[in-house]
């Protein structure tokens, strides 16, 4: 185990000792009668945000996103793996991972921490349709210090193709081939961090305050439509989550300000330049990414908003055509067929013809 893991879960005791003794986290609170509710106080997220880059710094980290592929999922199913399945009951139920546990978001922390030792596991896998909410989570988990926590990638779409089929491929879109802007855009002037009200003034026990209040809300609050920006003029704030070369050709949405991934958004670089009183729209080639930076976003305070299935939203077959990592695009190739169980006992069904693809490339 690494220092920044030791330092984590040495947080995590004293976290424990909190939690039953009832001072925090109402997901997790024993006593529910507690007359005087704690005093909140104000906590800056340039405070948070230092404390995240000495502890893992994992946005800006060489693994980040942490993403693993279906492929890879599957073939270490017999290794220290546990995977959770986000999505609802009723999906869950119609067909899911074998030995996957299924467990919604405002649930997910008290598991972590009060059902399973998440640290004991050489890797936790979360899941969910598309790989959207799943990267989200991750990257809240991922800044508490569960270092051994990934997304899968492209969610249940790549697991099997029956998902693949009635999942990306029916979102996926060219709207925008040849009309992005190519024009640049400058950055807001440097400015203010925002605050974030914890009942703890320590980084570690109000990151795991923010976490558990991030969720506690559907995912529905941290994602957003590309169509709400082209709808909404100068609504947003637009972060164009990809590298520099990119931002002109093939071009960016409208209004769009380029922020370079793992090196813009940190507190000696441009992460003040972003703005304070305006709602955040992150995007990046799949979305996956850019979960992981509104979820650190989010944590700061800053109302943030993940553009869902990123550019291939929009110009898929340009992806397609000029990309050379897959992962940043959705085709069949991230199609897998692997077997899907459908019994509460997680027993696979019949899969005779298994078909595993292992397309890497990061986000």
């Amino acid at each position: 185990m690494n220092k920044n893991s030791k330092i984590f879960r040495n947080g995590f005791l004293v976290l424990i000792v909190l939690l039953t003794t009832g001072f925090f986290l109402s997901s997790c609170q024993q006593n529910k009668a507690q007359q005087t509710p704690p005093q909140q106080t104000e906590l800056s997220a340039n405070v948070l945000a230092q404390y995240f880059e000495q502890q893992g710094n994992y946005l800006n980290s060489a693994i980040a996103p942490a993403i693993i592929s279906a492929a890879d999922v599957y073939k270490n199913r017999q290794h220290n793996i546990k995977v959770i399945d986000l999505r609802s009951t009723q999906e869950f139920d119609a067909g899911h991972i074998e030995d996957a546990v299924n467990i919604q978001m405002n649930e997910l922390l008290n598991y972590y921490t009060q059902r399973i030792d998440a640290l004991a596991f050489d890797t936790i896998v979360l899941v969910c349709d598309k790989g959207q909410t799943s990267s989200y989570v991750m990257g809240i988990l991922r800044l508490l210090g569960y270092d051994n926590t990934f997304s899968m990638r492209f969610g249940m779409s790549s697991w099997n193709r029956a998902y693949g089929d009635a999942g990306w491929d029916k979102i996926v879109g060219n709207e925008l081939v040849g009309k992005l802007e190519t024009t640049e855009n400058s950055k807001s002037a440097a400015g203010n961090y925002p605050t974030i009200q914890a009942i703890s003034s320590l980084p570690f026990a109000a990151a795991m305050e923010r976490a558990d209040t991030l969720l506690g809300k559907p995912i529905s609050s941290a994602l957003i439509d590309y169509k709400a920006i082209l709808n909404n003029p100068g609504k947003y704030y637009v972060i164009n989550y990809w590298p520099e070369e990119k931002y002109l050709d093939p071009g960016h949405l409208p209004g769009a300000v380029q922020y370079t991934p793992k090196k813009s958004l940190l507190t000696n670089a441009a992460l003040n330049t972003l703005p304070v009183d305006q709602p955040i729209a992150v995007y990046c080639f799949t979305g996956q990414h850019s979960a992981n930076v509104v979820a650190y976003l989010k944590m700061l305070g800053y109302d943030a908003y993940s553009v869902k299935f990123g550019n291939n939203a929009f110009i898929n077959q340009t992806l397609i055509e000029t990309e050379k990592k897959a992962g940043h695009y959705w085709s069949d190739i991230h199609k897998n067929n692997l077997p899907i169980s459908t019994s509460q006992q997680s027993t696979p069904a019949e899969a005779p013809d298994v078909e595993i693809k292992s397309v890497q490339g990061g986000c």
